[in-house]
Formats: structure tokens, C-alpha cells, sequence
């Protein structure tokens, strides 16, 4: 009993966020081992602010840099931006042209850079060996984020990824020395970061209270899971907008429930491609709108389609406006809201954005 009144307690101090970090603390500990263990590290290891290094997962060392929020009062709602695979993540956090994401803990976010497992614990690198194909099962390199085509990648159908794993626990292990909203843990990224956010998003949908895919890959499939080629993909899509698309970045087949979250995910236009050693090998206007339809056919999801001109980058008209308007919009909705009480503000200028999936990406057939 005593622990369940306490759950109680700590259901509505965080629901609220009117607790202090301290009585937080003694409500968790007071609710038992389940409740405490939301927090953990690895035996051992001890987080600080800044780059934190050979960080244990899957058998590896990874690498990541906490920037704590300024002036929070209560736990702080979490965003992790993910690089994609030509900018370090230093960039991401510090570069405008690449996000400057760290400067969203001025507005009171916790913001958690993970290094890409490719960059060998670096934070400063930018493409070198993380801007190329991918290897042991997974498609592309910079992240473990979309299941390779043929047997290497059938066990990642149902297998999250050592990433996806990553990047959970070290969200777990930051908030043993902050005070974290567990109502509010947000993951975002541009071009391969999309696509691992894509990943986690439909794999983890127990643990993120939602996040922004910034031009990420679906990898679309066949209907049984199977590989399509870049062009027979994207001619799938624009043959049927509108419905489910299977594919590779997410389980197969593809959960047909997941757990409340609110997704953003955003377009850059007409220019929103990606060349491979010269070649056209991704159009993010199929990837976009395959993952629109599927986030916004769950009924617990709310889904926002956001259109923008900056072509394949991070959003650059307005970019710390964007920034702290799309983060200010996923902390609005945490993690259990009703997505018929969710209320969306009008985006900065530059950005034409709404509920639901896109519709500017193919032509509407017309109504019957």
C-alpha cells in the first residue's frame, strides 16, 4: 500500500511538475526499485556536464555532451538532436547552419548530444568514415537505423539496434544527476539522425514522449518486408500517398499500435534530396510522407506535417525561432495526452505546418 499511495504521489508531482528534484527523489525511492530504476547508469559510471566518454552499450564505448538547462525549476523536459552523417555533432549542437541545439537549454531543456558510434568517440568529426554505406545488417552508416536489404538485416525486424539502446540509457543515466521529466523526453535529427529518429520512434514508443524526423529515411518496402529499389520506392509512394507504406527503418511488419506521443516531422522542399557518390539516391518527399501517413493513422499520436525550402539540412529560415517553437510544441504535449485536447500555435515564418499527414507532396485525387 505504501507504495502504491506513493506512485500516486509521484504520478502527480510529475504530471504537474511541482515538485522539487529532492522530493522527487524520495517519492521514487519510496515507490520502490521498479520506480528508481527510471534513472540508472552503468555500474559505476558518473555523468557531468559536458563530453562524457567511453560511456559501456552493446559492448562498445560511446560518447555524448550534457547541456544542462539554465535556470530549470522542476525536472526539465530532454531533447536529443541527432547529427546526420557530413556534420559533428559539436556542429549540431553549436553551428546555426546545423541547429545550434544547445542553445535550447537556455530555454530550459536538458540537451544531450550522443556522438555517432562511427566517429569513434569524437565529437568534432564530420562526414570521414561515418559518410557511407552501412555493414553488419544496417543500411547506412552514420546510425544504426534502417535494416540493410537480403539476410545480414532480417534480424533487425524486431531488433531495436544497439543505437536505439543506446541513446536510452544514456537519457537514463543523465537523469541521475538532473532531475528529468519523464513525461517529456524528445528525440530529433536531421537526414540519417531523421532516420534513427524514425527508429526509435516506432521501436520505443514505451520510452519517448515523442520527437522531430527532419527529412529521414523510411526505407520503403514491399508489402512483405522485402527491399525496393530508390525508384520502384519512391513510385509506390506517389501511387498511394495515402496509405500505410511498410519499410525498413521501422519493425516489420509495422506496429499497429504504438504508445501516446507527438511527432514533428518536417520536409525541406523541392531541394530535399541526397546524392550518393553523384547520384541521386534519396528524395525525403516520398520518406516524409510515408512516415506522415503512418504517425497520423495511430489515434494516440498526434502528428504535425511541417513544409519548409531550406532543401537537406537542418531548417535554416529562423532557425532558433523553429527550434524553440517546435520544442516548446512537444513539451506541450507529454507523454499521455489526449491528442484531441492538443492545440497548435502557428509556426515561425518560413514554415507552413498542420495536424495530420502531408498533403502538398503529391497531387489530391479528387473527392468522390
Amino acid at each position: 500500500m505504501r507504495h502504491a499511495t506513493a506512485a500516486a504521489s509521484l504520478a502527480r508531482c510529475v504530471r504537474f511538475a511541482l515538485c522539487t528534484w529532492g522530493a522527487a527523489i524520495a517519492l521514487i525511492f519510496a515507490a520502490g526499485p521498479a520506480a528508481a530504476k527510471m534513472w540508472e547508469c552503468p555500474p559505476g559510471y558518473q555523468v557531468h556536464e559536458g563530453l562524457n566518454l567511453d560511456f559501456p552499450a552493446d559492448g562498445a564505448k560511446r560518447a555524448f555532451i550534457v547541456n544542462p538547462p539554465k535556470d530549470a525549476k522542476g525536472p526539465a523536459p530532454v531533447w536529443v538532436p541527432l547529427t546526420g552523417s557530413v556534420e559533428a555533432t559539436n556542429d549540431n549542437l553549436n553551428v546555426l547552419r546545423s541547429g545550434a541545439n544547445a542553445h535550447l537549454a537556455d530555454h530550459g531543456f536538458m540537451v544531450i548530444g550522443p556522438v555517432r558510434e562511427c566517429a569513434n568517440q569524437d565529437p568534432n568529426l564530420r562526414a570521414g568514415v561515418c559518410n557511407g554505406p552501412g555493414h553488419d545488417g544496417w543500411n547506412w552508416n552514420p546510425w544504426h537505423e534502417g535494416r540493410a536489404a537480403g539476410p545480414a538485416g532480417e534480424p533487425f525486424k524486431t531488433d531495436e539496434g544497439s543505437d536505439s539502446r543506446f541513446l536510452i540509457a544514456m537519457v537514463k543515466c543523465v537523469g541521475t544527476r538532473w532531475p528529468l521529466d519523464a513525461r517529456r523526453l524528445y528525440i530529433g535529427g536531421i537526414s540519417s539522425g531523421g532516420t534513427m529518429t524514425n527508429r526509435a520512434l516506432t521501436f520505443r514508443s514505451d520510452f519517448w514522449a515523442g520527437g522531430m524526423p527532419i527529412s529521414g529515411e523510411w526505407y520503403v518496402s514491399k508489402d512483405d518486408g522485402t527491399a525496393l529499389s530508390f525508384e520502384a520506392a519512391r513510385a509506390a509512394v506517389a501511387a498511394a500517398p495515402d496509405v500505410v507504406h511498410q519499410g525498413r527503418v521501422g519493425p516489420y511488419p509495422l506496429r499497429s499500435k504504438l504508445g501516446p506521443m507527438i511527432v514533428i516531422t518536417v520536409w525541406g522542399g523541392e531541394n530535399d534530396m541526397w546524392k550518393c557518390a553523384g547520384v541521386l539516391c534519396s528524395d525525403y518527399r516520398p520518406t516524409t510522407q510515408a512516415g506522415s501517413v503512418y504517425f497520423s493513422s495511430m489515434k494516440n499520436v498526434t502528428h504535425i506535417a511541417c513544409t519548409a525550402s531550406h532543401g537537406h539540412m537542418w531548417p535554416q529560415k529562423n532557425t532558433e525561432a523553429f527550434n524553440l517553437w517546435a520544442l516548446t510544441t512537444l513539451a506541450s504535449h507529454p507523454k499521455g495526452s489526449d491528442p484531441r485536447r492538443f492545440k497548435m500555435t502557428p509556426p515561425p515564418e518560413g514554415y507552413a505546418c498542420k495536424l495530420g499527414p502531408f498533403t502538398d507532396h503529391y497531387p489530391q485525387a479528387p473527392a468522390a
